[in-house]
């Protein structure tokens, strides 16, 4: 929508330049300070809005440039801070893993720890009963 409006506005400008050029035929003198030239002021409009729309390109040109340098600059501190991210990630999983060894181990003690007492106090009952049964 935007280049339409831009599209427009410049078809109308170039419309009322045209017009204004074809109400101004007359001869002007043009002093260039070192030579004097008769220069129809149709001509002399239309060179100079020439001019104007040459250097506007010319600066335009010159922004793009420096927005893209720019972009370039950003996109490659994208793509650093995105592997860093990436190698932070991969430590984490790393360390995630070795957690959950450790936790699986941990677990593993705790239950041979839990059978371990349950094994002494069955060996205890059975050393109780047998003395029950000895005794009787």
């Amino acid at each position: 929508m935007k280049k339409q409006i831009t599209t427009i506005i410049g078809i109308i400008l170039i419309i009322v330049i045209a017009l204004f050029a074809l109400i101004n035929f007359e001869s002007v003198d043009v002093n260039f300070g070192f030579a004097s030239v008769r220069v129809p002021l149709v001509l002399l409009i239309l060179i100079s809005v020439l001019v104007g729309a040459l250097i506007i390109f010319l600066l335009s040109s010159i922004l793009n440039v420096k927005k893209n340098r720019q972009y370039r600059g950003l996109e490659q501190q994208s793509e650093q801070r995105q592997a860093e991210l990436t190698h932070q990630i991969q430590e984490l999983q790393a360390s995630l893993k070795e957690l959950e060894i450790r936790l699986k181990n941990a677990s593993g003690k705790q239950e041979l720890g839990v059978k371990d007492q349950q094994i002494s106090s069955l060996e205890a009952e059975i050393d109780q009963l047998s003395e029950k049964l000895s005794q009787k």
